[in-house]
């Protein structure tokens, strides 16, 4: 098996506020419980260990050490861990010995508890630091869990500058869809939640132009609509106002209707003032008599009937 060291310092822990809201105090890690020192990538044990860390060293809250790797295993990893890909260290499976939930031990951003003793039965090597998955559950030293932390959420101030100051809270699927991580500031998050709030009272006021814009487009699509079923003799002037009341807001709906509609036959000869429809253009009293017609045009004509009654 082969093996190479990465002449470069990796911060392992701190302080610090994880995304899960605890922290692991770094005097109270127990470097001699953590062995082996080992690690995987991305914190996937099935790939097998990927790194043995060495040259462990404290300074001021910070905890730094250098990675062996296995090159068996993982070819690439050396190359990845100096080019930067891989640039980070991650604790997984975290051993509380000692946890306090005081809130005096606690800083501010946090709501979850402070392991004053503990150890990580692994540290990762991984391109993000904070992992989720890594974090979410806290252990005994027998292996069992003892705290579940994945429904924890993240407390983010507001803009109010008092000294009692509200939280709002922000589920882990919240803070991803702010674009944001485990490891953004305070002023991260307040930036992301003032844009939010710039872009909600801008709402109404776009909301009335789309609607705006919606209508006005809408009217001028249902007019031209009405004019050309006119043009093509499928509507009158009467039945085009009405149909602009009914279907102000549905053009879809006005286009379907005007499409089925046929166009009416209009007056193709005048027998002095009277209309004469188009099929019956040039036949006499007699002829439509003859012809069986007569009876259709004194019930769909009569002012056309009483011309030819005249006439005849």
């Amino acid at each position: 098996m082969a093996f190479e060291k990465v002449d470069k310092e990796f911060c392992l822990t701190d302080n610090s506020v994880n995304v899960y809201g605890y922290r692991c105090l770094t005097d109270g890690l127990l470097l001699d419980k953590f062995k082996p020192a080992i690690g995987y990538k991305m914190h996937n044990r099935e790939l097998g260990v990927a790194v043995r860390w060495e040259d462990f060293r404290v300074d001021k809250d910070k905890v730094y050490a250098k990675p062996v790797v296995n090159t068996t295993l993982f070819p690439t990893l050396v190359d990845e861990i100096k080019d930067g890909f891989m640039a980070a260290a991650s604790c997984g499976k975290i051993v509380a010995v000692e946890l306090s939930e005081d809130k005096k031990d606690a800083v501010k951003g946090q709501f979850g508890p402070t392991l004053k003793k503990w150890f990580p039965r692994e540290i990762s090597i991984v391109d993000i630091p904070g992992n989720y998955s890594a974090l979410a559950k806290l252990y005994d030293e027998s292996n069992n869990v003892i705290r579940d932390l994945s429904d924890n959420k993240k407390p983010i101030f507001n803009t109010n500058t008092s000294q009692d100051m509200k939280q709002i809270t922000m589920t882990a699927a919240m803070i991803a869809a702010l674009n944001l991580s485990d490891n953004s500031t305070e002023d991260a998050y307040q930036g992301a939640i003032n844009d939010l709030i710039d872009k909600a009272s801008k709402y109404d006021v776009v909301k009335k132009e789309l609607d705006d814009l919606k209508a006005s487009s809408s009217k001028a699509e249902i007019e031209a609509i009405l004019k050309k079923g006119m043009g093509d003799k499928k509507l009158t002037k009467d039945l085009s106002d009405k149909l602009l009341v009914s279907f102000g807001n549905n053009p879809k709906g006005l286009q379907e209707l005007v499409d089925s509609m046929p166009a009416q036959t209009r007056v193709t000869e005048h027998k002095g003032d009277v209309d004469v429809p188009e099929k019956y253009a040039g036949k006499s009293f007699q002829d439509l008599y003859v012809s069986g017609e007569l009876e259709a045009v004194k019930r769909d004509y009569p002012i056309y009937y009483k011309s030819l009654t005249k006439q005849k």
